[in-house]
Parts: structure tokens; sequence; C-alpha cells
């Protein structure tokens, strides 16, 4: 009989995703400043990178996820294997550090040409890193188990430790670059060194205290996700790809536009510390409110209708003049909603993964969390090219102390919105797509 996961499991599990967006929300929150403000680069510039990274990223990601599934099954037959997504975990946790550190570096001396090509370079060699533990990491959740109230845990334990990672780094670099005023190479430097030491630490605490439902016997060869019948008609999963490109593009536009908000439209740059540590309130609220909701409404109406909620506290914080404890007070409420489809996303993943099984016959867990991370990195290509380009159209200039209004009324549009409309449009995506005989409990 299998047992129940227990509270180190659920901690460890949470502990992998903290690890993934130390170095991702270092990279979404500033490297788009630090190319903008140290390495000269045009927020254009910048904004092409990041969508040509994020195509790639898209191609390799389903890539990975097939090759994890066609990996297993190899290692299986072979008898040498100890785990079919956690060795990952161990394998990958330095590669991700090391390239996440030289996002932050750029050798001296060169021109402006020659650092965009070493952007361009250790960008797409972080995204590769990233995917290669990512992909497996996601996947691991529905193997640790088939329980769905387990797998809301493990949902909301993963959204807790996505969190973290992202507010961090927006928590203690903004008082770095305040203390190394003049020296924003170095501080960036430092940061990088400090969030991808603590990234490797929690790889190592997630593989430790994570595990797997006893394997499976070798089965099928595993299809190509490119193109595949099943996925296309597994609604679920339609659903859920669709609307995490939505509420990823609108968080992501928002990550790299808050160091432009807080300092040229507040003037406020120490506060956006403040907002990092706020918004651990909403998380703190949620979480432990996500399992009686799930019990009572469902994974996808909780959120459905926290994601509709959340998209009119950022209308309102439109509409509001542009205050610093408007924006924090209003902004708590926006994020509270927010933190529930952010949360339970990763249960309704492995819903899909069910579903896909019950139409094909075949469990594939990688191959499908990989097309998952297809679409997904969609959004993070459309709000990586959106920010940079977005914040070129605004007229900003870096060299400026003040923007014109101009500029200032495009860094409020894009970083409220932006999460406004695309919050919106994963509400339509759950209400629309979801088959409505799984929002009526066959699959929470």
């Amino acid at each position: 009989m299998r047992e129940h996961l227990k509270k180190r499991h659920y901690a460890g599990y949470g502990a992998g995703d903290l690890a993934n967006s130390l170095t991702f929300g270092l990279s979404s929150s500033f490297l788009l400043s630090y190319f903008t403000d140290v390495l000269g680069i045009t927020a254009a510039a910048a904004g092409t990178l990041f969508l040509a990274a994020r195509i790639w990223d898209g191609i390799n990601d389903p890539l990975m996820g097939m090759a994890a599934d066609r990996l297993f099954r190899h290692h299986q037959r072979k008898g040498r294997l100890k785990g079919k997504f956690r060795p990952y975990l161990l394998r990958g946790s330095w590669p991700v550090a090391a390239a996440a550190l030289l996002l932050f570096w750029a050798p001296p001396g060169w021109d402006t040409g020659k650092k965009l090509l070493w952007a361009y370079a250790t960008y797409i060699s972080w995204g590769m890193t990233y995917t290669f533990v990512n992909i497996p990491y996601g996947s691991l959740a529905s193997v640790m188990t088939d329980n769905p109230v387990e797998r809301a845990g493990l949902s909301v334990a993963r959204g807790i430790g996505s969190l973290g990672g992202t507010l961090i780094p927006r928590i203690f670099i903004p008082l770095l670059l305040l203390r190394y005023t003049g020296q924003e190479a170095l501080a960036y430097l430092l940061a990088a060194g400090i969030t991808s030491g603590a990234s490797l630490l929690f790889y190592l605490i997630s593989y430790f205290n994570t595990t797997e439902m006893p394997l499976p016997e070798p089965g099928e060869s595993v299809p190509s996700p490119f193109g595949s019948p099943g996925l296309l008609k597994n609604r679920p999963f339609l659903a859920v790809s669709l609307a995490s490109v939505a509420l990823q593009t609108g968080l992501m536009v928002n990550g790299a536009m808050n160091i432009y908000y807080f300092r040229e439209n507040l003037d406020a740059l120490k506060l956006m510390s403040w907002a990092g540590i706020l918004a651990v309130i909403p998380a703190a609220a949620a979480a432990p409110l996500i399992p009686r909701l799930v019990r009572s409404f469902g994974t996808v109406r909780s959120s459905a209708w926290a994601a509709l909620f959340s998209a009119f506290c950022w209308l309102i914080l439109l509409l509001l003049p542009s205050r610093p404890f408007i924006y924090l007070g209003v902004g708590l409420g926006a994020y509270l909603f927010l933190m529930i489809p952010h949360m339970t996303v990763w249960a309704l993943v492995s819903d899909s993964i069910d579903f896909q099984e019950e139409q094909t016959g075949k469990r594939s867990e990688g191959t499908v969390y990989g097309a998952y991370s297809f679409v997904r990195k969609a959004g993070q290509a459309a709000a990586g090219f959106l920010a940079g380009a977005g914040l070129g159209w605004t007229g900003y200039n870096g060299t400026r102390i003040i923007q014109t209004p101009e500029t200032l009324a495009g860094i409020k549009m894009l970083t409220l919105g932006i999460p406004a409309l695309c919050l919106f449009a994963s509400f339509l995506a759950y209400r629309v797509l979801w088959p409505r005989s799984l929002r009526e409990g066959r699959i929470p």
C-alpha cells in the first residue's frame, strides 16, 4: 500500500521550486535593468534577446521532457534506476547556479556590440541549464502521489517555494543597489553570487527530501510532443496551458517593470524591498485557504475566480494615482487573489497528465509536462519582449534623471495594466476550455 506523504516531502518539493525561482526571479526582475543601465544595451535590443531565447527554450523544453521519459525507460530496462525525476535535481543544480552567476558579469573593456553577444550566449545557456532541471522537477509531483488532496498540497508547497524564490531577490537587491550607488555592476554581481549559492543549497535539500512512488513497468516508446493529437484533444491541458501563458505574461511584465515603476513613477526604490516583504502576507494568508477552497469549489473554479478578482485589483491600481502606499495597500489584495491560481496550477497540470493517460492509455509525465512548459515559455517570451520593447516604446532613457510624462504613463501601463488584462484572460481560459464534467468533480 502506498504511504502518505510526510511534511518533509512537501517541504522538500517546495524547496525545489524555491531553488528554481531564485535564479528565475533574479533574471526576470533585474536582468532588463542590468542590460539597460549597466551594459548599455537598449531596451528594444534586450526585448528581442528575451524573445529569441524564450523561443529556443520553447523548442528545448518538450525535447527535454521527452528525453526524461525515454531515458527513464532505457535505464529501467538496464536495472540501474534510482528514480525517474529526482536525479535531475542533483545533476542539474550546479550548472544552473554557474550560468546564473555569469548572467550578471561581462568581460571588462568590451564594446556594446560584444556585450550584446555575450548577453545572448549567457542568457540562452542559463535557459538551457534551467530547463535541464526544471522539466523533470515539474514532472516529479505526478509520481510522488496520485492522491488529489496530496497533489493540491504539493502544488501549494511549490507555489510557496516559487513565491519565496521570486520575492527574495526583490527584497535584498534594491538594498544592494542603494548600498553600492554608482557601483551597480558590483551590486548585481554580488546579488547573483548570493542567489546562485542559495539556489544550489535548496536543490540539494529538495533532492534529499522528496520521494517517488514505486516505478511502473517499462512501457511503449514515448511519442514526440510536437503536434501530438492526444494533447490537442486534451482540454484540461489546453486550459491550464493558456491560463498559465496569460498568468506568466502578467507576472513577468510586472516583475520586470517594478524596478522602473518604483524608481521613476514612485521615486521610492527602497520601498520595493518593503513591497517584497509585504507580498509574503498574501502568500501566508492564501496557503491555508487553498485546501479548503479545493474541497469546497474544486481546483479549477477556485483558480478561475481568484484570477478574475486579482484582475480587478490591478485595474483599480491602474486607475488610481501613482502613490507608494496605494500600490502597497491595493497590491496586497491583487497578490492575495493571484496566489491562488499561482499555487494551484501545478495540481491542474498533474490532472491533465491523468486525463491524457485516460485518453491514450499511456503514462508520459515528462512528455506532457515538457509540452506544457513549451506553451508556458511562450508566455515568458511574450513577457520578455513586451517588457523590453514596451519600455523602448515609452521613450525610456536611462541617462535621464527625470523621465517624460509619456514615459511614466507607459511604465505604469506596463506595470499594472498588463497584469489586469492577462489575469482576465486566465479566467476566461479556465471557464471556457476546462470540461464541465471535470469542474463537477471527476478530477478536482
